[in-house]
């Protein structure tokens, strides 16, 4: 009985998303912001496909992604120093918008997946919890 209840455990977490990160973000009431970008590329700062899939919706407003082109910062909330800052490559956002009149938390997650990497540290599901002003 200890041996299938293991098993039970164990094809429970595999089939569990890894949890890539935490983020938050604090946004005015009511008012669409980016609350997160993602992009990735190569050693030769060649852009590689990032998409954003919403996973758990937020319960006080709503969040919506876009692929837009952006410059790649200095530095990244989640990947540290960038080597190629500077550069404009295609970018998954991440925008959210609370209820109008809405004040306090609200949280959210999304599932960040690299197409063209698949052992890309980053791909896996990332939570979000935005104060709301």
């Amino acid at each position: 009985m200890r041996k299938l209840a293991l098993c039970f455990v164990l094809s429970l977490a595999a089939l569990t998303p890894a949890m890539a990160a935490w983020l938050t973000a604090t946004v005015p009431s009511g008012v669409k912001t980016q609350v997160a970008q993602h992009n990735a590329y190569n050693e030769d700062c060649v852009a590689q496909h990032v998409v954003v899939k919403i996973t758990t919706p937020p319960a006080n407003g709503t969040v919506t992604t876009a692929e837009e082109s952006k410059v790649v910062p200095q530095f990244a909330k989640l990947g540290g120093p960038q080597s190629c800052a500077g550069h404009t490559i295609p970018t998954a956002v991440v925008y959210y918008q609370s209820k109008p009149n809405f004040k306090g938390t609200d949280q959210f997650k999304y599932q960040r997946t690299n197409e063209d990497n698949p052992d890309d540290r980053l791909n896996g599901e990332i939570e979000i919890t935005v104060t709301v002003n």
